[in-house]
């Protein structure tokens, strides 16, 4: 037996073998390209997702902040509000004070004028006897 008929003997077999193999490899080659685009998929549905909770995080955090500065801001302005009205109410009663002292030394002028106007006539007078 030779060469020749072995080979020609199971050059079927051989034949099988080989398209087997090509077409298994053909197989595993697509089945692997399906497998990289799953896992790729898979990996931007991912990256989309932490992507999508980091912007309602930080979206979260913005409104905690803006909430937290508006509360600032308007425990700020009661406290403005309240030093403006407190000072207000001083400068008030400033003036009523000093209304009030006008008010007395206008009586006390008046009193003094009074009396110097009765003196300057008591003088003029006691000028007008004695001549």
């Amino acid at each position: 037996m030779n060469y020749y008929e072995l080979f020609r003997d199971h050059i079927s077999e051989l034949i099988a073998i080989v398209s087997g193999l090509i077409g298994g490899s053909l197989i595993e080659r697509k089945r692997k390209k399906i497998a990289v685009k799953q896992a790729d998929a898979d990996a931007t549905g991912k990256l989309m997702d932490l992507y999508q909770e980091a912007l309602d995080d930080l979206k979260k955090r913005y409104e905690e902040r803006i909430a937290e500065l508006q509360t600032q801001h308007d425990n700020k302005l009661v406290e403005l509000e309240k030093k403006w009205n407190d000072k207000f109410n001083e400068l008030e009663d400033e003036i009523n004070r000093l209304r009030t002292n006008l008010e007395l030394w206008k009586t006390k002028y008046r009193k003094l004028k009074d009396e110097f106007s009765a003196y300057k006539k008591s003088m003029h007078e006691k000028s007008k006897s004695t001549k």
